[in-house]
C-alpha cells in the first residue's frame, strides 16, 4: 500500500485507478450581467423569474418588464433560470457575453406521477428527505417547504440499477436553520442506484442559496461556526485541499489498494481534532489522533477542479462519511 500525505496538483495515482487532472478557474474580473426573460410563445416579458449564479449567494428577479441585473460575477460561471411552469435554462459562460435575451419554454413533458396513495406518498417522501437531506445533524434539522412540488416513480428495477426516481415541477425551497440559508433546488434528476449492493444516490441540479436576513452579531457567530463544521470533511473541503496542495496541512491522508485488489476506489483518511476541525498532518503524526474515512471513485477518465473546490461535471462519486453530508449540509460555491 502507498500512502500519500501530499500530492501535486495533477496526479496519476495507479494506471487505470485514478487519474485527477485540475485546472485555474479562469477569471476576468467582476462583471454586472443584464437581460430580459421573456416567453418564447408569447414574446411577452416575464416578471418575476429566478436569474441566478449556480451553486451561489448570487441572485436576483426579473422586474415588471422581465429586466434583471446580476453584480460581482465572476467567470466562468453557469447562469440559471427558473420559472415555475417553464424549464430551467442554463447558460455556461466563459466571459461577459453583454446584455442577454432569454427565452423560456413552458415544461409540458413532466412524466405522470405513478404513486398516488397517500399512505404510499409519505412513505417515499420521508425517503426521499433522507437520501436527499441527508441523516445527519444537517439532514435532519433541514425542511422541505414545498414538498408537494416533488414527484416519485418506485416503477422497478431498471437494466441501470435504478430502484427509485424523483423530479420537481418547480424549485424545490429548502431551510437549513443551523446554515442560516433558504435554498433554491432546481432538481433535474435524482435516482438511487443500486451499485455493487448498496444504495448511492445520484443527484444533479442546479442551486442558489439565499443567506437569511442578519438578526444579530451573536447569531451571525453561530452560522459561521455551523458552517465551518458542515465545511470541514465535505467534498468541497477535500478538492479545495486537494488543488491548493494542501492535504496533509488540512488533515487528509491518501492510500491506494494494494495491486490486483478488486475494489480500485481511492481510501481517504481525514484526521481531525475534538471539535471537527482538522489536524495539520505537517506538525502532528496522525497515529493516536481521531479519524474519519470516506473514498473517492472517478467515474471519467480526467475530472476538472475548480480553485473553489467545485467540479464542473459528475465524474467523482465520493463513498464513506464524506458521502454522508448531502444537500442539508450544503453550502455555497462562494462561501
Amino acid at each position: 500500500m502507498v500512502i500519500f500525505a501530499n500530492m501535486k496538483i495533477s496526479a496519476i495515482l495507479r494506471k487505470g485507478l485514478l487519474l485527477l487532472c485540475t485546472m485555474p478557474c479562469l477569471v476576468f474580473g467582476q462583471s454586472t450581467l443584464s437581460g430580459v426573460v421573456l416567453d418564447r410563445q408569447s414574446g411577452e416579458p416575464m416578471p418575476f423569474a429566478t436569474v441566478y449564479q449556480n451553486g451561489t449567494t448570487k441572485g436576483t428577479i426579473t422586474d415588471n418588464d422581465g429586466l434583471f441585473e446580476l453584480h460581482g460575477v465572476k467567470f466562468p460561471t453557469t447562469l440559471v433560470f427558473s420559472f415555475v411552469g417553464y424549464k430551467t435554462q442554463v447558460l455556461e459562460l466563459d466571459r461577459d457575453p453583454g446584455a442577454l435575451k432569454i427565452w423560456m419554454d413552458t415544461n409540458d413533458g413532466l412524466p405522470e406521477v405513478t404513486i398516488t396513495d397517500y399512505g404510499e406518498r409519505e412513505k417515499y417522501m420521508e425517503y426521499f428527505k433522507t437520501m436527499f437531506l441527508g441523516d445527519d445533524r444537517w439532514g435532519r434539522r433541514a425542511t422541505i417547504l414545498n414538498e408537494d412540488a416533488i414527484m416519485f416513480d418506485d416503477s422497478g428495477t431498471g437494466e441501470n440499477g435504478t430502484l427509485f426516481r424523483a423530479w420537481a415541477g418547480e424549485p424545490i425551497i429548502i431551510d437549513l436553520p443551523l446554515l442560516g440559508y433558504q435554498l433554491y433546488a432546481d432538481l433535474v434528476n435524482f435516482s438511487v442506484l443500486r451499485i455493487d449492493g448498496k444504495a448511492i444516490c445520484d443527484i444533479l441540479g442546479y442551486y442558489f442559496h439565499k443567506p437569511y436576513s442578519p438578526e444579530n452579531g451573536r447569531q451571525n457567530a453561530k452560522y459561521e461556526k455551523n458552517r465551518a463544521s458542515a465545511y470541514y470533511n465535505s467534498n468541497r473541503h477535500f478538492l479545495r485541499s486537494f488543488y491548493e496542495n494542501r492535504l496533509a496541512e488540512n488533515g487528509y491522508l491518501l492510500s491506494t489498494p494494494d495491486s490486483g485488489a478488486i475494489d480500485k476506489t481511492l481510501k481517504i483518511r481525514y484526521y481531525h481534532k475534538m471539535d471537527g476541525s482538522p489536524l495539520d498532518l505537517t506538525k502532528y503524526k496522525p497515529a493516536l489522533h481521531l479519524f474519519s474515512e470516506s473514498g473517492i471513485h472517478l467515474l471519467n477518465d480526467t475530472c476538472t477542479i475548480l480553485s473553489n473546490g467545485t467540479i464542473t461535471d459528475s465524474s467523482i462519486r465520493f463513498t464513506g462519511d464524506i458521502s454522508e453530508k448531502r444537500i442539508g449540509a450544503s453550502l455555497p460555491a462562494d462561501y
